[in-house]
């Protein structure tokens, strides 16, 4: 990897705990207005107990609160869905970092006040 010349984007990680174990965390990039919803991720033996829910729902806060106005989201197509119950819609899509030649879905979160969905 070579030097870019500019910061990297700060990642602030946030981690959901249940009786002394990890049930998921969530990650945010970037700088206030437009930032990255980067991870968000439930242990397995979690899902379906309302925390991928909690989790978006406390990213979604704590993005308002830093001054964002906009979240965008390189999603798993599985994950749609969810996401789109959240309120994100799909804008396009991106090449995965992992797997070459596959594309992401590319969700977007209005987060603006106009736009309040949780």
């Amino acid at each position: 990897m070579a030097p870019t010349g500019r910061a990297p984007d700060r990642l602030r990680a946030h981690v959901l705990e249940g009786e002394g174990s990890i049930l998921g965390f969530f990650t945010l990039s970037g700088d206030p207005p437009e930032g990255e919803l980067v991870h968000l991720y439930v242990d397995p033996a979690a899902i379906g107990a309302g925390v991928g829910g909690t989790l978006f729902r406390a990213a979604r806060e704590i993005a308002r609160r830093e001054g964002f106005r906009r979240l965008l989201i390189h999603s798993d197509p599985n994950a749609v869905p969810f996401y789109s119950r959240q309120g994100a819609r799909q804008v396009g899509e991106v090449p995965s970092g992992c797997i070459p030649g596959r594309l992401l879905p590319l969700l977007e979160l209005d987060l603006s006040a106009a736009s309040r969905n949780g």
